[in-house]
This record gives structure tokens, sequence and C-alpha cells, in this order.
């Protein structure tokens, strides 16, 4: 599932070439890609009007319009959203195609089909949304604030940072490289962490955030950014999806386990 860094780095791909531009036209291909209303209701709604600019909240891409309105996508695990010239093909797994009045288009593609688009009047009434946590990249998302959030909670520290209303935008791999990075053991109880390794866990979130935007995120599985490209970050995972692989920090052996779910990747020579 593409997560913050993915969604930023389409966001920041639509900010630079496609805001300010108008939808000509909408064309879906998927009814079930289409929440909140029919498909032609949504079709006519976005018919004239201009993509006035991009925000991202979690893994949640939001798209504000002319008109006052929103468009509030999320890729769920395999949607990608891609800009493309008007002699391209829309990609196989097409769902909704946006074209642009004066040539190209916008295509959301989703092969599993879990990812939506929806049109709102106002994205922060939205319920999902509402109940997201702190920005892990904002200001305000202190290693303070990340202690009020985990102290005293005995559960495994990673699922915890699975909880978007905990912290939003982190998935499988950043909180699995975050924990890396920070030596923590993903399966330590919240509640055990001192606060020294709570500050250390901060930075750890932060910096393997702000190192795979850099690297245009991770492609390990349908990711492609805003140009149809993949990122590279995933060369640099220390753990996710490296078992067996020695650390390259110590060289022990990467373990992969499931903790509540979700395949969980640590190193035991380097995480306590």
């Amino acid at each position: 599932m593409p997560e913050l860094p993915e969604v930023e780095t389409i966001r920041r791909d639509l900010c630079a070439s496609a805001r300010g531009r108008r939808i000509a036209s909408v064309e879906v291909l998927n009814r079930g890609s289409v929440r909140g209303g029919s498909p032609a209701e949504f079709s006519r709604a976005l018919a004239g009007r201009r993509l006035a600019g991009f925000r991202r909240r979690g893994k949640y891409l939001i798209a504000d319009l002319d008109s006052g309105r929103s468009l509030v996508v999320h890729l769920k695990m395999t949607g990608v959203l891609q800009l493309q010239k008007p002699d391209d093909s829309p990609p196989r797994a097409a769902r909704i195609i946006f074209s642009f009045a004066g040539g190209g288009r916008l295509a959301f593609s989703d092969q599993r089909k879990f990812g939506f688009v929806q049109l709102v009047d106002d994205p922060d009434i939205l319920p999902a949304l509402g109940k997201l946590g702190p920005e892990p990249l904002a200001p305000s998302f202190t290693a303070r604030s990340l202690e009020k959030r985990i102290r005293g909670r005995m559960a495994p520290i990673k699922p915890l940072l699975l909880d978007q209303s905990v912290v939003a935008g982190l998935g499988n791999i950043y909180a699995c490289e975050a924990l890396h990075r920070a030596g923590i053991k993903p399966q330590r109880p919240a509640s055990s962490l001192s606060g020294k390794e709570i500050a250390g866990l901060h930075r750890s979130i932060r910096g393997v955030l702000k190192s795979a935007i850099r690297a245009r995120g991770s492609s390990v599985d349908t990711y492609r950014d805003g140009r149809g490209k993949s990122g590279w970050f995933q060369v640099s995972h220390r753990v996710y999806g490296r078992q067996g692989g020695k650390c390259r920090l110590c060289g022990c052996a990467i373990v992969r386990e499931t903790l509540r779910g979700r395949g969980t990747y640590w190193c035991p020579g380097c995480q306590h």
C-alpha cells in the first residue's frame, strides 16, 4: 500500500504538472472506484472544473477544485495516479480517466479495485480523516507528543505505529524501517520504552520518511509516481522485504514474522 512518502511524491508531481488544469470530461470505468454518488453525477460535477491545488492528509490525497469542493483519493493497496500525454495509452487497470482541456489526462488505475475517489464539500467532515493523528513531518509532531500518545500502552510498538490515530501516514514499510533505525524491537510493549528511546524513535520516523520522499518512494509492488515511474527507496531498505538477508549494520539475519496480522521485519542483533 502506498504510504506517506509515496502519496507525498504523487502530490508534488500533480502540483507541478496538473495544478490549474481544467477537467474537460471524466470517464468512470469501474463503478466501485467512485464513492458518495453515481458515476454520472460524479462526472457532471467535475466537467469544466479547474484543479486549484493538491494536499495530503496521512495516506489521503486531496485535490481542491475551483468550485470549492474537493476530490479525496485513497490509493489503498494498488491504486496509482498517473499523468499522461494525449498519445499515451490508458493504463491496463484504469478505473477513472480525467481528461484535461487542451489535451492530456490523469488516470486513476487500481488492479485490485480497493482504492476510491470521492467528491466532497469539505474533506474535514469525513470520519476517516477526522480520526487521523498528527502528521509526522509537521513541526507540531514532537518527541513529547509521540510520548503522550503511546505512554502506558501495553500494545506492541509496531502495531501502534500502524494505528492512523497515533501517527498519520505510517504503514508497514516505514514502521519497520523506523524501528530498525531506532534499535527498538517491534514486539516491545510501548509502555516499556524509555523517554530516550521514544525520542530516538521520533527522530527515526521523521528521518526515514524524509529520505524516502527524496527517493520518490518505495516501489515494492505496483506503486508508481505521478509520472508513471518507480521510486528507488526500496534499495535502501534495511529490513523490510529482506528476510534471510544480512543486516547492513551488524550482519545478523533479518527475520520476518507475523505480528498482529502484519508481516514484520526486524534484526535480532540491532533491535532490543
